[in-house]
């Protein structure tokens, strides 16, 4: 056979082989589009393109996890008394754990995993004979006070106070805590413990936080200011001795 004959049977192979392939993937690809998908349930499509449905579903993923989290607190700190108006808006007391004779102490807590107490309400929503049967929830805490020197030994305690109790429409889980403790009898100068035992009365379960404080007559107390807005710089600097002094004597006011 020739080497021209060779050439031209190499071709017919090779263009017989590609055919071959084409023909089946194109089966193959008939084949796939043809089998049936599987239909996503009512509430599947109602999710797709909708940030709200989507939004709820991610916010039940959350409690969830939530209710399988222990009661503790994921963030606290002493803040300047009368700061506290919402969560995470406060203004941190500096210097952050040293205080005045006298000066009440404040300490701002972000508490986690803590129970919703479900409450049937069946009171009136127009003012007439027809209700409407809904769903609230019970938030409810109270807290120790442990005071002890700075080698542990406990001075005096303060049990069972109150420290959160409300209803809201829905399961808040964005609740800041605030624990106050005044001087009405103004600590002598010196360091203490203080220890914070914080309980959740719908779950049972208590937590503790402790902070060792000072007590200095010659203190120069205030408050770390909030981020001025209307600055370029966004951050205002830090108040001179002068400033905090001024603050210290409004406090007392």
């Amino acid at each position: 056979m020739t080497l021209c004959a060779l050439v031209l049977l190499s071709m017919s192979a090779s263009f017989l082989l590609s055919s071959i392939l084409q023909t089946s993937f194109a089966q193959s690809s008939s084949s796939s589009s043809s089998t049936p998908e599987i239909p996503l349930s009512q509430a599947q499509e109602g999710q797709i393109g909708n940030p709200l449905a989507q939004l709820d579903a991610a916010r039940q993923q959350f409690l969830s996890a939530w209710n399988n989290t222990a009661f503790t607190s994921q963030f606290d700190v002493f803040i300047a008394e009368g700061s506290n108006s919402g969560y995470g808006i406060y203004r941190e007391h500096l210097p952050s754990n040293v205080f005045r004779p006298g000066e009440t102490m404040v300490l701002y807590v972000e508490p986690v995993g803590f129970g919703h107490q479900p409450i049937a309400d069946t009171s009136s929503q127009d003012g007439g004979n027809n209700t409407t049967p809904r769903s609230l929830y019970l938030i409810n805490m109270t807290a120790d006070y442990i005071i002890s020197d700075s080698t542990g030994s406990e001075l005096q305690t303060l049990e069972d106070l109150p420290a959160a109790s409300l209803i809201s429409h829905r399961q808040n889980t964005e609740f800041p805590l605030t624990l106050t403790l005044s001087q009405e009898q103004p600590f002598p100068v010196g360091d203490y413990i203080i220890t914070y035992v914080i309980t959740d009365q719908v779950s049972g379960q208590s937590f503790q936080i402790e902070k060792r404080i000072t007590i200095d007559d010659n203190a120069i107390t205030g408050a770390l200011p909030l981020p001025d807005i209307n600055n370029d710089n966004s951050m205002q600097s830090p108040l001179p001795e002068d400033q905090l002094e001024e603050r210290s004597q409004a406090l007392e006011t």
